[in-house]
Order: C-alpha cells, then structure tokens, then sequence
C-alpha cells in the first residue's frame, strides 16, 4: 500500500521519503514501528485527495497538518517563522530536501529511504556516524532553535551507547539554561522514552550529570552523589552510583514509567533524614516516608499528572516493606498492604533497589512474596458495600464511609473472608456503635 502511495505522489508531480528515526533504526538493524513519511512538491489538499483512495485517515497536529493512517505518518516540510504572535510553522512543499534534512537535530537522524528506488540518501554523513558510534549535529543555528534536544541527545547516547561529538556536547552544555522554557509534557517524553528504550538508562543521566543538566534541572538527583553510605551493604559507593545501578537492572520488557520514576527517586529521602553511622553501615531511618513525602515536588517538573505522582510516591513510601515481608511473610500482611500500593511493582522496585548493588544477593524470597499475593489479591475487593449497610438500616452518608472503611481493615486483618461472615461481622459492627453511642 505504501508503495503505492508513493508512486500516486509521484504521478501528481510531488515526491515523498522515509525519513528520521525508521532510517536510522534500518541501518541499525533495529525494528521501528514509526513510520514518518515526508511529502515534497505537492500540497496538502492533493495529499489528501490521494490519501483517501486507501481508506480512513485522519488531521492532526496544530502548528502544522500531519495525516494519519494506519501506521503511517505522513507531513511536509516546513518553516519556522516569527510573528506578532510569536512562532508558528509555515508549510512548505517546495523546500529541498537539503535545506529539509538542514533542520533535523543529529546527523542520524537527517537520512531519507526511497522505498520505489530502494535507496538512502544520506547527505549529511549520517551512516558514517552510525559506523563510528556518533552524536553530531548537522548545524549549530538548527540544532539549538529547540533546546529540547540537548534531552534527545541523552537519549540517544543512552539508547545506543554512542558518543557525543564535542563541539555538540560543548553546544549542549551552553543551552542548559534554555532548557527551563520547554514545556514540562515535551521533557517528560524524552525521559520516557530514556527510561523505556535504553538498556542501560543511567548511560543518560551519568551524562547529563557530567555537563551540568542534573544540576541545573535534576538538582535533587544531583545532590545523591554527596551522599555516602555504609560499604558493607553498598559496596558501589554513594546513593547516586547505587540508583544508576537499579535503573539498569530490570529488562526492558519488566518497565512502565512509574515504576522507572520510582526507581530514580526511590532514595531521594536520604538527603533529608539524619544519618546514623555505625562500624559497618549507615543508616537512613524514615529515609522513605520523607522522600514519599518531598517526589510529589520534584516530578511536578516534568508533568502534572496527578495519577503517575500518586503511584510513585506510594512505591518510594513502601519501598522498604519486601524486607518486612521477607521475614514476616503471611496472609494478613499482604492483604494489608495490597490496599495501599501496587504490589508487583512494588517488587520490582525491590528487585532494582536490592540487585543494584555490587553485592551477591538471593532475592527468592520475592518470588514467595508475589506467589503469597496471587493467592490473596481476588480476596481484596471489599466483600461488604454500602448495598449490604442499606439492608442492615444504615443510611448513606458520612457515617457509613467510616463504617465501611472499619469492616475493611477488618477484612484485610482476615477477620472474614465471605459474605456470610462479612455480614456476621458487619452485624456485630452496628450493635458495638448503637452500644457505644448509648
């Protein structure tokens, strides 16, 4: 169908390419899914008509039309100019595919594939970059009209552990201070996309830590590296080292977002609690209520999204509990626990945190804890509702949240584990409060 997409392109006097990441990812041998598709010498109306001879797309994007369809993204070219209202795109069929290419951020990324004539064009040097593993701009003027990608060049060197050219990385580190004028949606997916597609996502942070990004920006995590711990139990040094280490320790495939973020700030809390040193250890007692308390903050700057910040913080809040369990594994505690954050998570968190240390560790006891949840979880749906409280006569209000919430923990202590006993109990709840208020 693509093809014959293109050669429709063709026949109306236009011209189209593969470009950006699917080309780069070709000759790297690595699978894309993102199909961006750019249209040359014609306009948007004649792609259009030509689009829906192959069924539904649709118009997106507001600075400038990009059309979807299926898993194609099909846009033009266009510039960038300044009005009264500041900046705004401008559409531009007839532009070349020098002065096009001229505007990517890396030389990796500025390459075309003909698909109709099974070609690359690669004006740029991108491949040669590719052979010898390098970040490079293709212009200066280009690269810093959008400071955003000093976090694409992170990115990349994390995702595939190439280096920064140095007039790049010295252009990366004087646009540091620009960086505070993107928005937070655009930094949080740069940093998705480190946590999600690199194998190793500490190659980024290491980076952006040696040319001043995380102390200008990620202050907080920054600052880890001033923070010693006992060398007994953390062998690799200070609480910076130790968290690079647990954000390389899970698969790709293990990996979400918030389970990421939480393994990045998992330790923030050390900085603020007093520590105890002793002769083989230091310790950070409430180090994870306080850093529970202070993520909430910190992650305001890279989204607002209320959901991601509460599970975040419920995993650094709890993430200490899997030694409780280790030894105090049972039922009860697991019900208990379940209510308050997501337990598969949270034991990967554990994972990450106990194997990123250079240390020889047996984690089997996470196993016996996620076997101990998969028995118990189907039991952690209140079995008593406010239907039930209705028919025994108590009227919806205030009242009966309270009530509710009493013959949860309840359930969750294992005081009952069906309906029968959860009305039994229920039952003997209301009698104790008529008793109580007499």
């Amino acid at each position: 169908m693509l093809k014959s997409i293109f050669k429709d392109i063709k026949s109306s006097g236009g011209k189209a390419y593969i470009v950006g990441g699917y080309v780069r990812d070709k000759i790297l041998n690595v699978e894309s899914k993102d199909v961006d598709i750019e249209v040359y010498g014609i306009t948007p109306q004649e792609l259009k008509n030509i689009l829906q001879n192959y069924g539904r797309f649709r118009l997106v994007g507001k600075s400038y039309p990009i059309y979807l369809l299926e898993d194609y993204e099909f846009s033009f070219p266009h510039k960038t100019e300044v009005g009264v209202k500041g900046e705004h795109y401008k559409v531009d069929p007839k532009m070349t595919i020098e002065e096009a290419c001229a505007r990517r951020d890396l030389t990796i990324n500025s390459m075309l594939y003909d698909p109709l004539k099974d070609e690359i064009i690669d004006i740029y040097g991108g491949q040669e970059d590719i052979k010898k593993g390098i970040l490079r701009y293709i212009s200066p003027e280009s690269f810093q009209a959008d400071p955003l990608r000093i976090l694409r060049v992170a990115q990349f060197k994390a995702r595939f552990d190439f280096q920064v050219d140095e007039e790049t990385e010295q252009l990366c580190e004087k646009l540091i201070p620009t960086l505070e004028k993107i928005a937070k949606e655009r930094i949080f997916i740069e940093i998705e996309k480190i946590m999600l597609k690199a194998k190793y996502p500490s190659i980024a942070f290491r980076w952006m830590k040696k040319i001043g990004i995380l102390s200008s920006y990620f202050s907080e995590i920054d600052d880890l590296s001033q923070i010693e711990q006992g060398e007994k139990y953390h062998p690799e040094g200070d609480v910076f080292e130790h968290t690079m280490l647990s954000l390389n320790v899970l698969s790709i495939s293990e990996r979400d977002i918030i389970l990421m973020l939480a393994i990045l700030y998992h330790d923030i809390g050390k900085a603020y609690v007093k520590r105890i040193k002793k002769v083989d250890r230091v310790h950070f007692y409430g180090h994870e209520n306080e850093g529970a308390k202070r993520v909430g903050f910190f992650l305001t700057k890279i989204t607002d999204n209320k959901e991601i910040i509460s599970q975040v913080r419920a995993l650094i809040k709890y993430h200490m509990r899997p030694l409780d369990l280790k030894n105090n594994l049972s039922k009860k505690a697991v019900r208990k626990l379940v209510n308050q954050v997501d337990i598969p998570r949270l034991l990967k968190l554990h994972k990450a945190d106990t194997l990123g240390r250079k240390v020889t560790t047996d984690i089997s006891y996470i196993d016996d804890i996620l076997k101990v949840y998969n028995h118990v979880k189907d039991e952690v749906e209140p079995i008593i509702k406010g239907r039930h409280l209705i028919e025994l006569g108590v009227k919806p209000g205030k009242k009966m949240g309270k009530i509710l919430k009493e013959i949860y923990d309840a359930q969750l202590n294992g005081e009952f584990s069906n309906l029968e006993e959860g009305l039994e109990y229920s039952n003997y709840i209301l009698k104790k409060i008529i008793f109580d208020d007499l």
